[in-house]
């Protein structure tokens, strides 16, 4: 019975060895390979890419235009359509007033107090809410017009007859909740897509209750007019946002446990692997040779007793 233990146990250790040295050889190989196809710390650039094919590298018309549509006074369409689709989109209409009533109501807690903290700072609070639609209609609107050089100059020859006239120079305006947000929003689509944008709005009332419940945030509030509490609220939600989507990638891109197993920076924990079983493989057969010599000894002597 030990016998056929020890057979079993030697014939499987052969097994593995040899699957070892297969993914040690091939690990190696990479290994080789890897060091021999990277440019060294010291190539330059133009030696680094000195084999790249350029005749592949192509830039696609929508990422041209992108780019190049403002600079000769057309707006973003693709940012045209997704402001359409949010503006159609009944859950993020109401998600966009639940965020502006929840911020209103954070920012104008103490009306008085407010009022005073606004006008000591020279600021006009908060701009009237606007439903989502309409809110994007009018941002639209403004954004054509910036782009119309002929109304941008009527526009600077008008406030500067206004500045000339009253002598008080710029005067502020009102802090949109909505344009605020749905600034914020562009960016999230802007770096990832249309789902994400949808998806940070939905979000934001869940996320600035928890927030705006916290009484350290309620005395922050208290103390910053209201263009820096949207701007901070907002923006941090952003980030916090944007981190959680990075983190989502970074496990989206994590390699498989093949690809992990395959890694030529494996090479040294297989060859550690092998050598373990090659002494583990000694020490069976120094067992199996030395009870061998032994069963040798004991028939020696029987057969040494017989007359």
């Amino acid at each position: 019975m030990l016998g056929k233990i020890e057979s079993a146990l030697l014939y499987l250790m052969r097994l593995v060895m040899v699957i070892l040295v297969l993914f040690t050889l091939f690990n190696f190989a990479l290994w080789s390979w890897e060091a021999v196809r990277k440019p060294k710390p010291d190539t330059t650039l133009e030696e680094a890419h000195k084999d790249r094919d350029w005749a592949t590298l192509k830039i696609s018309d929508e990422e041209l235009k992108k780019i190049t549509y403002s600079d000769f006074g057309y707006g973003d369409a693709s940012q045209a359509l997704n402001d359409g689709k949010l503006a159609a989109d009944t859950t993020v209409v109401a998600a966009f007033a639940e965020v502006d009533a929840l911020v209103r109501a954070a920012i104008e807690r103490n009306p008085a107090q407010r009022k005073k903290l606004e006008d000591d700072n020279n600021e006009r609070g908060l701009a009237p809410a606007q439903a989502l639609p309409a809110l994007v209609a009018a941002m639209q609107a403004k954004e054509r017009a910036d782009l119309d050089t002929a109304a941008v100059d009527a526009a600077t020859a008008a406030a500067a007859a206004v500045e000339a006239a009253d002598g008080d120079g710029w005067q502020p305006q009102p802090t949109s909740i909505g344009e605020a947000l749905l600034n914020q929003t562009r960016s999230i689509i802007t770096s990832y897509n249309y789902d994400a944008g949808r998806a940070f709005v939905l979000g934001a009332p869940a996320a600035l209750k928890t927030l705006l419940a916290d009484p350290q945030v309620q005395a922050g509030i208290s103390k910053q007019t209201a263009s820096i509490v949207v701007s901070n609220l907002l923006l941090n939600y952003n980030m916090v946002f944007s981190t959680k989507a990075g983190e989502s990638d970074a496990q989206a891109a994590t390699p498989g446990w093949l690809e992990r197993l395959l890694e030529p920076s494996n090479l040294l924990v297989f060859t550690v692997l092998l050598w373990s079983f090659v002494f583990l493989m000694m020490i069976v057969v120094f067992l199996r040779v030395e009870r061998h010599l032994r069963a040798m000894s004991q028939e020696g002597k029987t057969l040494a007793q017989r007359p």
